[in-house]
């Protein structure tokens, strides 16, 4: 028999299907947390749409106020890179301010959680383009950690949803692969992207490479949990997960 929910987690979700991080993110959460998430429905990697899908920001938030959440967490973090650190910041600013709930972004879940893991260099994979990595290196510095090499991909969101979530997992996985080959002075790995089955992979280059691998999902559940003072390590879901 199931428990009640005992907290509410309302998400922006940056895609229009939501699918792969619905599954990660509840197999990650507590089984007493219940997910309110709402698609927003980004169809490129531009500040642009990026500020389409955020142009309805309060009615999205009055939905989940509606819902009774507890946090409140902004997903995917190729929005964030799209509109920069200060738009990043007044984006977590509002959704705080409105709601009076605690917010998480995950571009800041996976800063912090390499920061928490004594991470001083990153090797990065994902699917974005050299500008957007870019500015995820000024996210990562702001807590202290630099990026030492990449080992990228660039595909459109659009296209990405059509490809197959073993292929996907396969993709993130020999991207994996090559960036601890060529970076082998990393402190450890980010593997980027929500929209692709990740958490596994981590996982076993976690144990091929005996290095810490930070991938979304986990990195915002550790995030909003400790937000919520709620924290117990979980270290079946890896080293993030596991720590204290």
């Amino acid at each position: 028999m199931l428990p009640q929910p005992r907290y509410s987690i309302g998400g922006l979700q940056p895609l229009p299907v939501i699918d792969i991080s619905a599954y990660e993110l509840y197999r990650l959460f507590p089984q007493d947390y219940v997910m309110v998430l709402i698609p927003i429905g980004l169809g490129e990697f531009s500040k642009d749409d990026v500020e389409r899908v955020f142009a309805p920001l309060e009615s999205f938030m009055d939905q989940m106020l509606d819902r009774g959440i507890h946090a409140i967490m902004q997903n995917g973090v190729p929005l964030p890179l799209l509109i920069g650190l200060d738009g990043h910041d007044r984006l977590i600013a509002k959704m705080q301010d409105y709601t009076g709930r605690p917010a998480a972004t995950t571009v800041n879940a996976v800063a912090k959680a390499a920061r928490h893991l004594g991470l001083k260099k990153v090797a990065c994979v994902n699917k974005w383009s050299a500008a957007m990595n870019h500015t995820l290196g000024q996210f990562l510095a702001r807590e202290g950690v630099s990026v030492c090499g990449m080992a990228t991909k660039e595909i459109a969101p659009a296209d990405f949803q059509k490809i197959k979530a073993d292929d996907h997992s396969q993709l993130a996985y020999e991207l994996g692969k090559r960036a601890f080959h060529e970076n082998p002075d990393c402190d450890g790995l980010y593997i980027g992207g929500g929209s692709w089955f990740v958490a596994n992979v981590a996982q076993q280059l976690e144990q091929e490479f005996r290095k810490p691998v930070i991938s979304n999902q986990p990195a915002i559940v550790w995030d909003v949990m400790h937000k919520l003072g709620d924290w117990k390590p979980m270290p079946q879901h890896g080293i993030l997960m596991g720590s204290a």
